[in-house]
């Protein structure tokens, strides 16, 4: 093709390229090269472009589309089909959406904080913008919580209900403004409002309510905020008796709560985040990262209760933005509005109904939450995001497989949870679920998964269900009754075989290819029927061959044991020594770590050397037989709770330990009921910070040392990551230096977390491994 010579090009453009200010940004890209034709949403969130030029000019615009695109778009792929100069255009447009029956090759957005340009549009008293908390253009605001469907265009969004001004609608319709063809564009004149209520639910009118609520806060009220998502329940952050009477009131002792600061300033105060940590929470997504505490400052000890770091975010929505700017101190509570175990209200009626006896006051809405969202969750790992949740900011961005082929649906594990669609080498993660283990969490998987589909375009019925192995799961029901509803086979996948397949197919391992699995967690249903959790496996996509694991302990009471670490420790010392030497080893810890005292553990004992009591190789039951013996925990009362203490606690320093590592049946087992018997003879010398290294370092010492051996003997040179253990980062990092060290390549979880809210997708490459 001659440089002048003259075509017309159509293009599709493939990503992250619907609800991100993509089409005006094609209009000035085309504008500015000559070219004449149109750019158009499709209904499977891709961009369709037809220009006419000459090769110089459309060469040009298509070098300059990838390497310019907004900053939260994604271009993942350009695609140009050069056809015979028609001649059929006068200039270039932005022309209505067009409906697919594909399904989805593009990406509808996640939800976008606030930008800079739109923060200082409510800055300005000359604006209609002006303090006006859902400011928002073509590049932020919700998308994922407000779509209903696809294609992106307002009428299937939360918007519908409130027409444009004839000043927004004017900037809508011009390619040349920020906020053309921007869904979610509104101003004080034509959108949604604010209003302030009582506990009651009755509203309150003031002249200000931001203002009302600010004062309200400082005051020590705890008021329920609707944001995007859901509804966040706020108070403040400095002081004590306020914090211990909301834990009182969401019947929640311990579990930290996550903060909003209004800027990285207000930050630095209280936390000492890397620059890493920094980009983090400043990116468009705006995570909650746990960061760092300062010894001393102005946020109570209350906020993070034993630990050592805390959750940040900053201000996501301009309903934050105006708060904060009536809001003097350095940070607030900012924590889910829901009752224990039930999903966030998202409705005006259900915050009111469901957290009447939390909130003081509501500060609500008349704005639709199309998909309810938590905040996600994360820490920075060796330079590397590693997840506890991952939601809003990163939800429904596609994980790519390894391989494509067949439509999967996941449901996951209980804990943690989320669902996902693999379809066409892609597998779409739903929003964070939380716990599955009622009716009303197990309702909104099931929507959550149907909705997953609707912004996918697809309409036919998965070809294989992906579930876990236990029986007993919630989720493993739904599996069933979705197999009864579309015909499509069930695949039960080991939980760690889960846990391995999905950071693998993260890290893109061919589907030949097999890798040595460290996964640390604190249960999974075992091929034997033991409570598995401390496992080294020889994985490829479709099997797995279990080759070490952490010893076998007795689980005296079943599950009472995660409710109470010292139970764990008993059963531990019930395998190296008599009942009267752990009477006495663990006299001064029944009193606080059983209820019934003597009598309970008499009882643990003589269930302890009973061969019909459950097992468990859980790493998690480890540690909490370490958070018992040093006093960090004596009752869990959230999911992690003793290992994140027991980190917390421990000094900084690599401790070399004796290893028992035997070799049973061609599995290796690393003993560890001996170690927790040496390391009471610490507690004597009250180094509780060296009881915490000394059983951390040695569990590092001794999975490394099997996964070494493993990977040695199979000629393997890939050993992956995976398991709620590895969001701990005294043991995540040792684990990664030890194994780096000796020549490995180590693969982590990049996109979702390694903790149970990555089950979905494991599960999903094994069931694709069934479809012939």
């Amino acid at each position: 093709m001659r440089d002048d010579e003259r075509f017309e090009a159509e293009i599709q453009i493939v990503g992250r390229v619907q609800g991100v200010g993509f089409r005006p940004f094609i209009y000035r890209k085309a504008v500015g090269n000559g070219l004449r034709g149109h750019v158009i949403n499709l209904g499977d969130a891709g961009v369709e472009v037809v220009v006419e030029g000459t090769t110089t000019q459309i060469r040009a615009f298509i070098d300059e589309v990838k390497t310019d695109a907004p900053e939260v778009s994604e271009v993942e792929n350009v695609q140009v089909v050069y056809l015979p100069f028609r001649n059929r255009f006068r200039d270039f447009k932005i022309e209505r959406s067009k409906n697919s029956e594909r399904a989805s090759s593009g990406t509808l957005p996640p939800d976008i904080a606030i930008c800079r340009e739109c923060v200082e549009d409510m800055s300005d008293p000359s604006s209609r913008w002006y303090d006006y908390p859902f400011t928002a253009c073509a590049w932020c605001g919700p998308r994922f919580t407000a779509a209903r469907s696809l294609p992106y265009d307002r009428e299937r969004t939360h918007m519908a209900k409130f027409p444009m001004c004839k000043h927004c609608g004017a900037e809508f319709r011009d390619p040349t403004d920020r906020r053309f063809d921007a869904q979610g564009i509104t101003c004080s004149l034509c959108g949604p409002k604010m209003t302030l209520h009582d506990a009651s639910g009755s509203e309150l009118h003031v002249p200000d309510v931001f203002e009302r609520a600010a004062e309200l806060l400082v005051k020590g009220k705890v008021i329920a905020i609707k944001g995007i998502g859901g509804v966040h329940i706020a108070a403040i952050a400095t002081d004590d008796d306020v914090i211990m009477d909301l834990r009182r009131r969401k019947r929640r002792p311990q579990q930290p709560f996550a903060l909003m600061s209004p800027d990285l300033d207000a930050i630095t105060s209280y936390a000492s985040p890397s620059a890493e940590e920094q980009s983090v929470i400043k990116s468009w997504q705006r995570p909650i990262v746990l960061l760092k505490r300062k010894q001393s400052s102005e946020i109570s000890d209350l906020v993070a209760p034993g630990l050592d770091r805390v959750g940040v975010m900053l201000p996501y929505t301009g309903i934050h933005v105006v708060l904060f700017k009536r809001l003097r101190g350095p940070a607030l509570i900012m924590t889910s509005g829901n009752k224990p175990g039930l999903p966030m209200a998202i409705t005006n009626e259900d915050a009111v109904r469901d957290l009447g006896g939390i909130a003081d006051y509501f500060l609500l809405h008349d704005r639709d939450i199309m998909n309810r969202c938590d905040d996600s969750v994360l820490r920075v790992i060796r330079g590397q995001k590693a997840f506890v949740r991952r939601s809003r900011g990163y939800v429904p961005d596609p994980i790519e497989l390894p391989f494509k082929k067949g439509l999967s649906l996941a449901v996951g594990a209980e804990l943690r949870n989320a669902g996902a669609i693999a379809y066409d080498g892609r597998c779409y993660m739903t929003q964070y679920l939380g716990d599955i283990t009622n009716l009303e969490s197990l309702e909104y998987e099931r929507g959550a998964l149907e909705h997953l589909k609707v912004l996918s375009n697809i309409t036919r019925n998965p070809d294989v269900i992906g579930c876990d192995l236990h029986p007993d799961y919630m989720t493993s029901h739904l599996a069933d009754e979705i197999s009864r509803e579309t015909n499509a086979p069930v695949i039960k996948s080991q939980h760690h075989h889960a846990h391995i397949n999905a950071v693998s197919a993260e890290n893109n391992i061919p589907p030949d290819e097999a890798v040595i699995g460290i996964a640390l967690d604190g249960a999974g249903y075992g091929s034997d029927g033991a409570i598995w959790g401390g496992e080294v496996i020889k994985s490829t996509y479709s099997s797995f061959e279990r080759v070490g694991h952490l010893e076998y302990l007795p689980m005296p009471g079943g599950d009472l044991c995660t409710i109470y670490p010292l139970r764990m420790l008993i059963a531990a010392l019930s395998k190296t020594i008599s009942d009267d030497e752990i009477r006495d080893i663990t006299q001064n810890h029944v009193e606080k770590g059983l209820p019934n005292r003597e009598k309970e553990l008499e009882l643990i004992l003589k269930q302890s050397r009973d061969r019909k009591t459950i097992k468990t190789s859980s790493c998690g039951r480890y540690l909490d037989a370490i958070a018992a013996l040093t006093g960090v925990c004596y009752v869990r009362t959230y999911e992690g709770e003793p290992a994140m203490k027991t980190e917390s606690i421990a000094q900084n320093e690599v401790i070399k330990t004796h290893l028992e590592i035997e070799d049973i049946n061609g599995q290796y087992m690393l003993k560890i009921s001996n170690i927790l018997l040496d390391m009471c003879s610490l507690v004597k010398e009250k180094k509780i910070e060296r009881i915490a290294a000394v059983g951390q370092n040695y569990l590092v010492n001794g999975i490394t040392e099997i996964a070494i051996r493993s990977a040695e003997k199979d000629e393997i040179k890939t050993i992956a990551l995976s398991g709620g253990v590895f969001v701990n980062e005294f043991i995540s990092t040792r684990i990664i230096d030890i194994l780096s060290n000796e020549g490995f390549e180590v693969i982590r979880h990049k996109s979702v977390p390694p903790g149970d809210g990555c089950i979905a997708l494991g599960q999903s490459i094994a069931a694709l491994s069934s479809v012939t």
